[in-house]
């Protein structure tokens, strides 16, 4: 009988773990911050209501605790592991150590990289110490793991499982997505450290709540599709500001992030909810992030007068071809519209850009860097593109001969899996620098930041400058 369980984001980097498709190395990152571990939160609600004891562990963030001291401290029956690509190999050292403290502990790892990670990487010395691993939406597996690992049932039975059986690896079928995700329980946040997770500009706790899942676009490089459906999923406006009403009177929060693959593409959905949230006189701050189409001005008014302050787009790039090419579905010209009208309306503007796809040179990544000063973003981020298994973007490079690792171990910003046709990975990582370098050190840039912001959002703002600085300049 499976008691007690551990859900941790192993001690290794700060990344964001439990978004799936954004596996971000946050201290690589120009203006990344930290985000609860939902994906956790909602495993451990499942787990809750299973009757189970569950501790939920950020160890990155939570620098006072320790891994080793709870392995000591509790008797675990199961621990399941959050993972990324990029850290995989790292991360499953912990299964090691684990495994050499108690043999009998069940070790599980989860995370968008097992959809479409090929089985044959799991012979690799890595996957020694782990007994099973979940793909697709944890919340279904893990519940009918629990049930079947418990009864004795046919684990082959279990939807989204992977596992070992005569030291082979097996691939059980993919799970169904979750339709009605107002059936899933909001994430335990009494189990996690709320407080860790701030609001950069508030220096206020931040929740991070999940409005829908899916996406129906075709970006080349994008997981969204994989890990979440093209299907648009999404949960009521009642069922998400309830969330948010629960986060206000249960937790003290109101700064949040509404968080969805796309949150924009539903204009009626996101006025529903702006008005649920005036409705219910909730005086909360958010931010959410938009595709540059479809968006209006009148979604954008009904965002900004229930608290919404700041947009991330994601424009990507500012070559015409590029954008074309990666089957973006946008202009340049979409990009620069967008930008100037949620900038004419009063919101931040958070713009993202991704460089060095296969077919880039140097004039088209410049064209980008060009674009991302031209436009009045608060602040920008610059990616490189990652090739994950089962992206059209993968396919692409591995049959142009780009890819020279796979993308275990690599990430999007100081350590690509290749370069391009015209470029090396090192002139890439150099012209990353050089984009944001020449964003963020402008001096008007720099003199309207210090004018505009109150002393605790300047405090934080220097802080990430000096990280900056650190990554780029040295």
């Amino acid at each position: 009988m499976i008691k007690r369980i551990l859900l941790m984001n192993p001690p290794y980097g700060m990344f964001q773990r439990g978004e799936e498709r954004c596996q971000a190395d946050v201290e690589g990152g120009s203006a990344i911050s930290l985000r609860p571990p939902n994906n956790l939160g909602y495993i451990a609600s499942i787990l809750k209501n299973l009757g189970k004891e569950v501790v939920i562990r950020d160890y990155p963030v939570e620098k006072d605790k320790d891994f080793i001291k709870d392995l000591k401290n509790y008797n675990f029956d199961l621990i399941l592991m959050s993972i990324t690509t990029g850290t995989i190999e790292e991360d499953l050292k912990f299964f090691k150590t684990t495994k050499n403290f108690n043999k009998n502990i069940i070790t599980i790892a989860e995370g968008a990289h097992f959809i479409t990670a090929p089985i044959e990487s799991f012979k690799s010395e890595i996957f020694k110490y782990l007994d099973f691993a979940f793909f697709g939406e944890s919340e279904y597996v893990v519940k009918e793991f629990i049930n079947s690992y418990e009864n004795n049932k046919s684990l082959s039975q279990v939807k989204g499982l992977i596992y070992k059986d005569n030291g082979e690896w097996i691939k059980n079928e993919k799970p169904p997505f979750i339709e009605n995700l107002d059936f899933l329980p909001f994430p335990a946040r009494d189990l996690m450290r709320n407080d860790l997770y701030k609001n950069p500009d508030t220096d206020k706790p931040m929740a991070t709540i999940q409005t829908s899942r899916g996406c129906p676009g075709n970006c080349i490089y994008c997981l969204a599709p994989i890990v979440s459906g093209k299907n648009l999923r999404k949960r009521s406006p009642k069922n998400i500001v309830d969330e948010i009403e629960e986060c206000i009177n249960k937790y003290k929060i109101d700064n949040f992030f509404l968080r969805a693959d796309t949150f924009t593409i539903d204009k009626d959905w996101v006025i529903e909810i702006s008005n649920e949230i005036i409705k219910r006189n909730l005086k909360i701050v958010w931010v959410a992030n938009s595709r540059v189409k479809p968006i209006d001005e009148e979604m954008l008014i009904w965002m900004k007068r229930s608290g919404c302050y700041l947009i991330a787009f994601g424009l990507e790039s500012g070559s015409e071809k590029s954008l074309k090419l990666m089957k973006k579905g946008v202009t340049v010209e979409d990009n620069i519209n967008a930008v100037k009208l949620a900038k004419k309306l009063g919101f931040k503007v958070y713009s993202f850009f991704i460089i060095g796809f296969p077919w880039e040179d140097r004039e088209d990544i410049l064209k980008t860097i060009e674009l991302s000063k031209k436009l009045p973003s608060d602040f920008v981020e610059f990616h490189i593109a990652t090739p994950y298994y089962g992206t059209e973007l993968y396919d692409i490079m591995k049959k142009e001969n780009l890819l020279d690792n796979n993308p275990e171990g690599h990430n999007y910003f100081s350590n690509p899996v290749g370069g391009t046709k015209y470029l090396t990975r090192e002139e890439i990582i150099n012209l990353r620098k050089k984009a944001l370098l020449s964003f963020y050190l402008r001096p008007n840039f720099i003199l309207k930041t210090l004018l505009t912001q109150n002393p605790k959002t300047i405090k934080n703002y220097i802080k990430y400058g000096f990280k900056l600085i650190k990554n780029n300049l040295f």
